[in-house]
């Protein structure tokens, strides 16, 4: 899960969006927003936009944006600019369940893909995948469906990207103990993993092709994962895990075993089971009591025994107190644990002490609180140098946000509170400002830490990046404090990194005294190999005057051979058969064996032949022929099943097969009719029927003038003439009764002007090379057929295009402002929408290192043409579009069913 319903009554009434607690240092700005009721997690786009997308519990998806240095209000107060991104079609959102995990493909500055994961109902869960377009999410895609829910608690919800390139995703155990322990037939209580097709990794470990176990399990033994990272330098996966009696995080690696639900925090030592590196006690602290000999200092370094297994983890902060000998007395770290076979000693550095024995007292833990949520680690330059690699996590009962520092083997060092008051606290990120963001569940407010004095300095987020191999990565850069002059910054590819990394753009960045906040990509570029081996290459970043700082990049390599399936859906008729091809995509390193079986389904669907395949070195790529059958039945329904084809231990592909029934069957129709229309505008409804025989289509009734309908495609197609609205009458009908009927109402508005979006060059913005930036979006209700690009007046380029986002050039880094003079010059993006209608947006740049005058237009106005309009962007109205708030009584029913689900637990 991803909204924790952990919280005692007392802290549900006491939330509120006031200003949480920082340390000194460190101020905290406060942003609201009545659109962002029950938010349930957060991340930011990877691609130096500036955009941080946050997902709500209802299923809607919104964006807040940075602008000028800081995120985007209504003119004169702290509330946010939020816009739409999307809006699941479906959600279940009871108890814990609905919209609650999001990450964004790893090549998601070329193929711009966003995931989530989604509670559908009471009893599925999916991962589906949107097209980021110009800020706007289409070409909805279902992922990974299937995936367990019992519509309560305990869904999880982590969602990542590994370094390996794959998709991960955690679920707990359903809140009834569903998946636990040694189960491999159910991905509950699970890390699971899949390629970005939402196909089984091929070296899962727990790969069995056809036999019983899922496919797509990683790990295992994990109560309630609610959220998942991965860490930057390492690659390593951190998952949070909300607990019974114990919060724990875990360093999941391949098989893991994590012990729910024998084992938290006491699982036993060995190669079957992982232990937490953090752990705090459920809603309350343990305490250890040592023996009478149990305090031994020796070189600065002290062991306590105590008399009974202490689980304490390294790191962990503890208070000694009671010591007969107060020297030993303090709050410490715990340096080193022994949990076995040993249960009893630890030890804590206390250094400058003379050596000593004694004994009594006890050790205390602190109190973090009760429900683990959202983690992050500090991958930027901002804060100061101590928290780069630090990681950061939030508890939903008690606001707490507790900071873990790691030594030098990435083993933890220190754990400790580190700001408090973070009302309901569901997620953690790293902006590209070099800011610490945190978002709560019931707060709707967006919380931004940044520290209170830094000096100047190189800005930097995002110091260890992984791109594709054949794709792009960005990091961005900006300065900490505003420079007296323009500030160059350059940056360049250390010696001895790997070629197949390079700067695309970004290479020469330039910063002026009004600009300096605002962060700048930098966009790195990974060529494709023969190899399978990850080329890794350090980039400078460097500005005179400054420190220098790095930015260390690694491919995501990944050679090995996949199934190719022919189809992916095959008709079989019934009674009949139905064939399909299997190769491989690569040469495989030695002789392989395919299975096909029927994994799910209707069992009337069978593999008549070609259940195993063998594949050599030598005719891998030969199409083998798999032929499936469907029995005769007295049904009419069309059957349907998963074929599973599995190289166990290396790949899985499913293909749905359906039996084509014969018997007659009544038409149904099963499309949703599109009910919107813009004068003049051609409006299309593709009416999809059900039926045996197929159907033809008819429209019924009195018919709107000009419109028709193809009787053997059932498309409808119209051009509205007026405003208004029309009632329409579809009809499918096959000789089979009864006929299958649809009614409904299209509204006509009038067709409204577009709105020109310039996103880059920025108003002020200092430019220069032949690879610069000019492009930016056009918002129209039907859409936009070419754009213009003027500077000084002069139209240079005209990109034509269906898509609404336009570019100089026709694609990125397409502006050569080699020829243009230095200094101030004036560029003109003008878009075009089916109408004719048009609008501008203006801005000044300044050319190379020439003198600009100040008091130009504001950054990104559009000036639209005389007549037209331009609609702003979706701003909280506080009209209740989010989610609506909990009742009182509502709490109260989910705190006490929480209350009962979270009993405590003894060792």
């Amino acid at each position: 899960m991803r909204t924790p319903l952990m919280a005692s009554l007392l802290f549900l009434m006491m939330s509120s969006p006031a200003r949480a607690a920082v340390p000194a240092g460190f101020v905290e700005t406060n942003y609201s927003s009545t659109s962002l009721g029950s938010a349930t997690g957060m991340a930011w786009a990877p691609d130096g936009s500036g955009r941080l997308f946050i997902t709500l519990k209802n299923g809607v998806v919104r964006t807040v944006a940075l602008k000028d240095g800081a995120l985007e209000t209504q003119p004169g107060t702290s509330t946010l600019v939020t816009r739409t991104f999307a809006t699941e079609p479906a959600v279940h959102t009871n108890s814990e369940c609905g919209l609650i995990g999001i990450a964004f493909d790893p090549n998601y500055v070329v193929n711009r893909y966003v995931y989530f994961f989604v509670t559908v109902s009471a009893s599925e869960q999916r991962i589906v995948r949107y097209t980021d377009s110009n800020g706007t999410g289409v070409a909805r895609t279902e992922v990974v469906t299937r995936l367990p829910t019992q519509g309560q608690n305990h869904d999880g919800g982590g969602l990542g990207f590994g370094p390996d390139g794959k998709l991960y995703w955690a679920i707990g155990d359903l809140g009834n103990g569903s998946g636990v322990d040694a189960d491999l037939t159910s991905m509950a209580a699970k890390v699971s993993r899949a390629n970005l097709d939402g196909t089984p990794a091929n070296d899962n470990p727990f790969n069995d092709g056809v036999g019983p176990n899922n496919e797509y399990i990683w790990a295992r033994g994990l109560r309630n994962p609610f959220t998942l990272t991965f860490q930057p330098t390492t690659g390593q996966l951190w998952v949070n895990g909300v607990g019974d009696g114990y919060e724990q995080v875990f360093v999941v690696t391949r098989s893991s075993h994590a012990g729910y639900n024998d084992y938290e925090n006491n699982q036993p030592a060995g190669n079957d089971y992982i232990t937490p590196v953090i752990k705090y006690r459920t809603n309350s602290t343990d305490q250890r009591t040592f023996t009478a000999t149990g305090a031994v200092r020796s070189g600065g370094v002290t062991t306590f025994t105590t008399t009974a297994a202490h689980r304490f983890r390294k790191g962990e902060k503890l208070s000694i107190e009671g010591v007969g000998d107060t020297s030993f007395n303090g709050d410490f770290y715990v340096a080193s644990a022994n949990n076995a076979p040993t249960t009893t000693t630890f030890t804590v550095a206390q250094p400058g002490l003379p050596d000593a024995t004694s004994g009594g007292g006890s050790a205390n833990t602190q109190a973090l609180g009760g429900s683990i949520t959202g983690g992050t680690f500090y991958d930027a330059t901002l804060f100061p140098p101590e928290y780069r690699g630090n990681y950061f996590f939030g508890d939903y009962n008690s606001g707490q946000v507790t900071r873990a520092t790691l030594a030098a083997d990435d083993s933890v060092a220190t754990v400790d509170a580190w700001g408090t008051g973070f009302s309901s606290s569901v997620d953690m990120a790293v902006g590209p400002d070099g800011a610490l963001y945190a978002i709560g569940h019931t707060a709707s407010v967006v919380r931004r830490v940044t520290p209170a004095a830094s000096g100047q300095k190189l800005v930097v987020s995002g110091l260890n990046l992984r791109l594709m191999e054949g794709g792009r990565a960005v990091f961005t850069v900006r300065l900490a404090q505003a420079p007296t002059a323009p500030v160059t910054v350059r940056v360049t590819r250390a010696l001895g990194g790997s070629e197949d990394l390079s700067v695309m753009g970004g290479g020469t960045l330039t910063f002026s005294p009004q600009d300096w906040s605002v962060p700048q990509a930098v966009m790195l570029e990974a060529v494709e190999d023969a190899d399978a081996v990850a080329d890794t290459a350090t980039f400078s970043v460097t500005s005179e005057g400054l420190t220098d700082e790095a930015v260390v990049a690694t491919t995501i390599d990944n050679n090995s051979p996949r199934l190719v399936l022919s189809t992916a859906r095959l008709s079989v008729p019934e009674g009949g058969t139905a064939t399909f091809d299997v190769s491989l995509s690569l040469r495989p390193t030695s002789n392989v064996t395919v299975t096909v079986a029927l994994t799910q389904g209707d069992a009337d669907l069978t593999v008549a032949s070609g259940a195993t395949l063998a594949f050599t070195t030598s005719n891998w790529n030969t199409p083998k022929t798999v032929t499936l059958q469907a029995a005769q039945d007295a049904d009419n329904v069309d059957g349907m099943a998963t074929i599973t084809v599995a190289m166990p231990g290396l790949d899985a592909r499913t293909l749905e097969a359906v039996e084509a029934d014969d018997e007659p069957l009544s038409p149904a129709i099963s499309s949703k009719p599109v009910t919107a229309a813009v004068v003049g505008a051609a409006w299309r409804y593709d009416v999809e029927a059900v039926g045996r025989p197929v159907p033809t289509y008819s429209l019924e009734g009195t018919v709107p003038q000009g419109m028709s309908i193809d009787a053997a495609t059932g498309l409808i197609t119209w051009t509205p003439s007026a405003v208004g609205t029309v009632d329409v009458r579809v009809r499918a009908a096959n000789g089979v009764p009864p006929d299958g009927e649809q009614t409904f109402t299209v509204t006509t508005k009038a067709d409204e002007a577009p709105r020109a979006v310039l996103t880059r060059p920025t108003q002020g913005e200092r430019v220069s090379g032949a690879m610069g930036e000019f492009f930016g979006d056009c918002v129209d209700d039907v859409g936009c057929t070419r754009a213009e690009f003027y500077v000084d007046g002069t139209l240079e380029h005209t990109d034509v295009r269906t898509d609404n986002h336009f570019h100089f050039g026709g694609e990125h880094n397409r502006w050569d402002t080699t020829g243009l003079t230095p200094g101030p010059h004036t560029v003109r993006f003008v878009v075009v929408d089916t109408q004719g209608a048009t609008s501008e947006a203006t801005v000044t740049v300044c050319v190379g290192d020439g003198s600009c005058e100040a008091g130009q237009p504001d950054a990104g106005t559009g000036t639209p043409d005389a007549g037209t309009s331009m609609p702003p962007p979706e701003e909280d109205s506080g009209c209740g579009c989010g989610a609506a708030p909990v009742a009182p009584l509502a709490w109260l029913a989910l705190v006490a069913l929480a209350t009962r689900r979270k009993r405590s637990r003894a060792e």
